[in-house]
Order: structure tokens, then sequence, then C-alpha cells
């Protein structure tokens, strides 16, 4: 049996209101444009390693483990569950990695 979102329309598009606060998070924009430049899923602490990065302008294998799990953690509580239930990004447990669904929405 098929489900819908209740943050996306018939169409399966999602409302400008909805778009608007999804991007209105610096993490959570800097994460799909992460996404964006990578095909395929991509394992949180990878994901939150790219963001720290971003964030110091350095590289992934500079960011301390402390920063790295702080934006993780960040990523599972806030920022994974609303990309998911907007169809946004797919999380895949057994992979523990996230996969951008919806292109046309990253930054």
């Amino acid at each position: 049996m098929a489900t819908q979102n209740a943050n996306t329309d018939e169409g399966g598009n999602v409302p400008q209101p909805v778009i608007e606060d999804l991007l209105a998070d610096e993490t959570r924009r800097q994460a799909l444009e992460i996404l964006r430049t990578r095909e395929g899923p991509v394992v949180v602490e990878d994901l939150a390693a790219a963001v720290v990065g971003t964030r110091k302008d350095c590289p992934t294998s500079a960011v301390s483990a402390t920063d790295r799990e702080a934006v993780v953690e960040e990523l599972f509580t806030e920022h994974i569950p609303k990309l998911t239930a907007t169809g946004v990004v797919a999380y895949d447990s057994l992979l523990g990695a996230v996969e951008l669904r919806r292109r046309d929405l990253a930054p």
C-alpha cells in the first residue's frame, strides 16, 4: 500500500514553504550541497566530516573526531529526519548512509 508523506503534495512535489524551511538551516544547506556533488550514498560520518571541513575550510582528514561526532549527532537528530520525511534524501540504516533523491532542491 502506498502512503503519501504529509510534506508533499499529490504529485510528490515539496511545497515552497517546506523547501524554504529545509534550506533555512546552514548545516542542512551544507549537507545538501555536499550530497549534490556526490554520486550514490554517503556514510553519515563522512558527510559530517565534510560539513565540518566546509565550516572550517579544511580537508576532512583534518577534522577532529569530537567535531565530526557533534555534527553526526546533529544530522541524526535534526536534519536527516526532516530530509527523509520530505523525500529529499533516503537513509539506508544498513550502510549508515544518506543519498540525495531530489537534486532539484539542493542549494
